[in-house]
């Protein structure tokens, strides 16, 4: 019997130097251009303290998606995805919703019942992704990062 492998796979880091830092931050700008990319004095933080989840591909160094994530201080059966992403040149071919099929169980291990986010009310492909999975719009944000930007927050909760 043949095996067929998988064409992408996880990697958490618990740490990034300084090279990963860059390599992300280049992400992120890409990802989030004008506001809301992160540096490496977010980057380092949730690395060590939140987690980071990278989807990969065989033979390319960069991540091909990236959800970065964060225990709610609040509910801590909540987990606040902080953000997430799938690189520009790998949009179109479902892998925001693969992704996430990944995702989910890590999150149940690590003792998650529910995952929340905020998203553009802008970005609609975005919007369509997270309610394919499993995400409801619970309130709409005005203002939520500054003036004019408004923001979806959405929940899901994790079976």
């Amino acid at each position: 019997m043949e095996t067929v492998e998988k064409p992408y796979y996880v990697e958490v880091p618990a740490s990034l130097n300084p090279e990963q830092q860059k390599m992300m931050m280049e992400l992120e700008k890409d990802a989030f251009p004008g506001v809301g990319a992160i540096d490496e004095q977010t980057l380092v933080p949730l690395a060590r303290y939140g987690k980071i989840i990278q989807y990969r591909q065989e033979n390319d160094p960069r991540p091909i998606a990236v959800c970065e994530v964060m225990r709610d201080y609040h509910d801590i059966h909540k987990a606040y995805i902080f953000g997430y992403y799938v690189r520009s040149d790998q949009q179109g071919k479902g892998i925001g919703k693969l992704f996430f099929n990944e995702i989910f169980p890590i999150l149940k291990k690590d003792g998650f019942k529910k995952a929340c986010l905020t998203v553009s009310m802008k970005n609609t492909a975005a919007v369509k992704v997270y309610e394919k999975v499993g995400f409801e719009v619970k309130e709409t944000r005005l203002n939520e990062f500054g003036a004019g930007e408004d923001r979806y927050y959405m929940e899901c909760i994790i079976s």
